[in-house]
């Protein structure tokens, strides 16, 4: 059998002991770094802003608020149902071959007709219950009820902020 030279066990030892010591450094220092500030940690739900000229709210008259929006949207699914299908209707219109121009137009009114309903359903439903709150609560149901905002965070902002003209009256 060989034998190893002399020098090279305390060598591998040496290069051994650096290795770990970086590993855990490296390890302990994640550990003990600091969060980044709020702003700039990724993938967090942005905070939300009152708007302007909005009373500010406790969190029992939010959820009173809350609740009453929820009463509008749940008396309203008929009317989101029919909704849903004027926007697949449309959709089929669309991805149609040959385009047909006139049932596009057809179906796009159709389809604003539908959102005007459900828009209207739950304001309705909502006013019903609107004079259960007091004048600082109703200004966020009417902040609410008057539709997409400017920097929405809905699902459909992109597609929303493609379809909104940037001046103009809005329906």
């Amino acid at each position: 059998m060989s034998r190893l030279p002399n020098w090279l066990t305390p060598a591998a030892l040496g290069v051994s002991l650096l290795v770990n010591l970086g590993l855990g450094g490296y390890v302990i220092g994640q550990h003990l770094r600091p969060e980044p500030p709020a702003k700039e940690r990724p993938h967090r739900k942005p905070e939300f802003e009152r708007p302007e000229g909005i009373p500010e709210l406790s969190r029992e008259d939010r959820r009173q608020v809350r609740q009453l929006m929820r009463q509008g949207f749940g008396a309203a699914q008929v009317e989101l149902a029919e909704r849903r299908e004027a926007e697949k209707h449309f959709a089929s219109v669309l991805m149609a071959d040959p385009y047909d121009r006139m049932a596009a137009e057809v179906a796009l009114r159709e389809l604003r007709d539908a959102d005007v309903r459900l828009r209207d359903r739950i304001g309705l439903e909502v006013l019903g219950g609107v004079d259960q709150l007091r004048p600082d609560q109703r200004a966020w149901v009417a902040w609410i009820l008057s539709g997409p905002k400017e920097g929405d965070h809905g699902k459909h902002k992109s597609r929303r902020a493609k379809e909104t003209p940037p001046e103009g009256p809005q329906d």
